[in-house]
């Protein structure tokens, strides 16, 4: 197979959002499991830390070190709300941080709380402060007040790397680059390493149609951490872009590997068949998982062709119909249809889904051509 070729040239259906588990090897020197909880945590490696801070724990409950680390762990791993039942746990012992009221306002926000997390924020000034309140404005869907917050944010006190990847990712969400660009070359000068800042690197670079710079920087989590699933997926699919199929085939062996019952993974997985021709393997492949891929349109759609490959047409249009449906206007579902109906002989049905589509001005040339056929079946029907 040449390096050069593309998935998505075989397959009609597009690529289209997790830690990795390691666990500790056996030593014959007593570890420290708070320490190594510190190092994990520092180098973001959140679910190691937390494995570690929990074995710190059971030997000490009550810890106020273990038990304020075990809450920055939780927020980092999105669990506001466990994060705020650690803090009361430290409000019990009378041993809170200093910076424990922005740890509460964002284990808040986490929550979807956040007016309450505002009310925490009241008089504080911080960087912090900041960003937490242009993330709570952004949930109230008040756009302004969050540009206000992070502006202010910028001209505050405090380290300010987690400022410029909130606000980059507030742009990026909204496919404003011009305003995301400065942001995440700030966050790229402050933190060129933190599994933030390559993130936000990576979707920049994507928005700017750059697919080779967003596949390193999606490279490089992995690096860091193999079975990161939002680095894996994005990595696959702008390899996918540049015509890497060598280490696209990779990714996906090891997304199925850490996530075997995941129907992302299923489907990429099932569209490298695809692309190698394996129709059966396919259908078979899906089927054996056929509930959940009802639910995910790519990989119905994408059961959908492999039954019209196999000469299965009724059960190609049960999958096929109800996608085109629910999506009129997308052309690859289109084709796929058109294609199952003039196979069947219903070619002025097949015309009137490809119609539309091959009458744009800049249609492709196998709508045309699908049309045309739909059209010379159908004069010759009447």
């Amino acid at each position: 197979m040449k390096t050069g070729q593309r998935l998505s040239r075989i397959s009609v259906f597009v690529f289209a959002v997790a830690s990795s588990i390691a666990l500790g090897g056996c030593s014959f020197m007593q570890s420290d499991p708070l320490a190594e909880a510190q190092e994990h945590f520092a180098g973001q490696d959140y679910v190691s830390a937390q494995i570690d801070v929990l074995a710190a724990l059971q030997e000490d409950a009550s810890d106020p070190t273990a038990l304020e680390l075990l809450a920055r762990i939780q927020l980092a791993m999105g669990r506001g709300a466990d994060a705020n039942l650690t803090l009361d746990r430290l409000k019990d012992a009378g041993v809170l941080p200093a910076d424990a009221a922005l740890i509460e306002a964002e284990a808040l926000l986490q929550s979807g709380n956040h007016r309450a997390a505002l009310t925490l924020l009241r008089g504080r000034e911080g960087a912090e402060s900041w960003r937490l309140r242009a993330l709570a404005a952004a949930m109230a869907g008040d756009n302004d007040g969050a540009l206000r917050a992070f502006a202010m944010g910028k001209g505050a006190n405090g380290d300010k790397r987690r400022l410029f990847v909130a606000e980059a990712n507030h742009h990026l969400a909204r496919n404003d680059v011009d305003a995301a660009r400065p942001a995440v070359r700030q966050a790229q000068l402050l933190a060129p390493d933190n599994v933030e800042t390559l993130y936000v690197s990576a979707r920049l670079a994507e928005q700017e149609g750059e697919p080779e710079l967003a596949a390193r920087a999606y490279m490089a989590i992995i690096k860091r951490f193999p079975a990161d699933k939002p680095a894996l997926l994005g990595a696959i699919q702008t390899l996918d872009m540049i015509g890497r199929i060598d280490l696209v085939r990779d990714l996906i062996a090891r997304g199925r590997t850490a996530y075997p019952e995941d129907v992302e993974f299923l489907y990429l997985e099932a569209s490298l068949q695809a692309f190698d021709g394996n129709w059966f393997n396919v259908r078979k492949m899906l089927q054996q998982h056929e509930a959940m891929v009802i639910e995910h349109d790519k990989a119905r759609g994408l059961y959908g062709q492999a039954m019209l490959e196999l000469g299965q047409l009724e059960q190609a249009r049960a999958q096929l119909a109800p996608l085109h449906r629910r999506y009129p206007d997308n052309v690859a579902y289109a084709r796929v249809l058109t294609r199952t109906l003039i196979a069947s002989g219903e070619h002025a049905a097949a015309y009137a889904i490809i119609g539309p589509f091959a009458g744009r001005r800049d249609a492709a040339i196998i709508d045309r051509q699908l049309a045309e056929e739909a059209a010379r079946g159908r004069a010759s029907a009447s």
